[in-house]
């Protein structure tokens, strides 16, 4: 087979062999019974939550990949070339027929791990939230008019309370960013975030070597630098730039309390409870499902 073909055939079957990360994610934080905890246990052990699903969804990621290099190379194997020959000579006709092949599709397994790892993450972020009942639309859900920056909205994952309350009053939201580690493009952001008119944004990053003028610097810029527990124990226990995710989701909580129904005009409202009620239509996984069902609750009160 040649190389280009075997390109194209490591593409189309990692498509199917392969479980979306939002799936995984999905599937590991109810294998977990993550699903099944109350609003405080999110709020006091997201950190613990976050890192519990990191290395199980990178367990079970392992295993299938694995399997899946493994039937890959399997359609490279010409058995009129190995037979009655030892393993080892076996292996070695292998490496030396195929090391283009090899290499491109260890290569591939490193660009779709790095892929896979930021939308892993968003998700976990993402369910952590809905566990603590704090409101939130995704960048989804937000669309990409809501920022007059096209630079920020690839940048942002979520906003809380909403998309809708950016809108009426972006000084009282939240911009939720979740990067695995960070790169020299957040530097730029400040002159994005200041067009935003929002408060604030959350970078919630797992990054361990941030320094101190770097985080000084984004600090400075109206975004709040977040990590776990253990993170910020080991790494950036004396920075008072980094805090942690149970603390985020504290301020995010309190911040989402003031708003009440005297925020919204009428049609405003109407338009939230849309959002919601079809967001909660379409979901099918229960917890996700009870998620929107408080927060329309929440609303329906008003």
């Amino acid at each position: 087979m040649d190389l280009n073909t075997f390109k194209d055939l490591v593409k189309s079957e990692r498509i199917s062999a392969m479980p979306s990360p939002y799936k995984l994610t999905l599937e590991s934080f109810e294998l977990l019974k993550f699903n099944e905890q109350n609003e405080n246990f999110f709020l006091n052990e997201a950190s613990f939550i976050v890192e519990e699903l990191r290395t199980y969804n990178w367990k079970k990621f392992t295993e299938i990949e694995d399997y899946f290099s493994g039937k890959m190379y399997e359609q490279l194997i010409d058995p009129s070339a190995i037979n009655n020959v030892s393993n080892k000579d076996a292996i070695k006709w292998f490496v030396n027929e195929y090391p283009s092949h090899i290499y491109s599709l260890s290569l591939s397994n490193t660009q779709s791990r790095r892929s896979r790892a930021g939308k892993e993450f968003e998700t976990i972020i993402e369910l952590i939230l809905m566990g603590a009942n704090i409101p939130f639309d995704t960048q989804g859900s937000i669309g990409s008019g809501v920022f007059e920056s096209k630079k920020l909205s690839k940048l942002v994952d979520c906003v809380s309370p909403g998309a809708i309350e950016y809108k009426i009053n972006k000084r009282n939201t939240s911009l939720i960013s979740a990067k695995t580690t960070l790169r020299e493009r957040w530097q730029e952001v400040g002159d994005e975030m200041s067009r935003t008119k929002a408060r604030e944004m959350y970078l919630v990053t797992l990054d361990p070597n941030i320094s101190q003028n770097v985080t000084k610097l984004i600090n400075a810029n109206n975004i709040v630098l977040v990590t776990t527990k253990s993170n910020k124990k080991y790494n950036y226990e004396k920075n008072p730039h980094v805090m942690t995710v149970e603390d985020m989701l504290e301020e995010l909580k309190t911040k989402a309390l003031t708003w009440t129904a005297s925020n919204y005009s009428t049609e405003e409202l109407a338009e939230k409870i849309r959002s919601l009620d079809s967001q909660y239509t379409f979901q099918t996984n229960s917890f996700i499902k009870s998620y929107y069902e408080n927060q329309l609750n929440l609303f329906s009160e008003n």
